[in-house]
């Protein structure tokens, strides 16, 4: 991925802008954690800049050199990497009205076609349902975003 992307991407989502350290090294800080990555010249494309090596950890977390402690953790790519310090915003908010898709989990976990309404969301694409009907699930679990669609919009 292109090393401006990636500049543009976290200050859209973070409202930070990217620090150069050294060694073509770029980090920044939201909310007590650090991402970083390096930015090196690519090989086929010369004067352009590509990020790689995507890294999170916490502010007050540093690496032991007298122990096998490394902190933090590497991430696959930019998007995880902004994922893990400032989660997406739910699909679906309070107060909507979803139904359970007719695919192959909701099916198995007996939630397909029901409708009902959602009463508290969580990070990481799920979200809790209460459900409307004789013979429904219980309504303490959560249900993958990915899973449901809309019926009708939170007013």
């Amino acid at each position: 991925m292109k090393h401006e992307t990636v500049v543009k991407k976290v200050i859209a989502r973070l409202g930070v802008k990217p620090k150069e350290g050294y060694n073509g090294k770029w980090y920044a800080e939201h909310d007590g954690k650090i991402i970083s990555w390096y930015a090196k010249e690519a090989w086929n494309e010369p004067g352009v800049l590509e990020a790689s090596l995507f890294h999170v950890r916490s502010v007050g977390d540093e690496t032991c050199l007298q122990t096998d402690y490394f902190a933090g953790s590497f991430r696959d790519n930019a998007t995880q990497m902004i994922n893990s310090v400032c989660p997406p915003p739910n699909k679906y908010p309070v107060g909507c009205l979803v139904r359970g898709k007719y695919n192959k989990r909701a099916i198995r976990c007996g939630y397909a076609g029901f409708i009902g309404l959602v009463t508290k969301t969580s990070s990481g694409g799920y979200t809790y349902v209460k459900w409307h009907g004789e013979g429904t699930i219980a309504d303490a679990m959560s249900y993958p975003e990915r899973d449901l669609e809309l019926v009708s919009k939170a007013a």
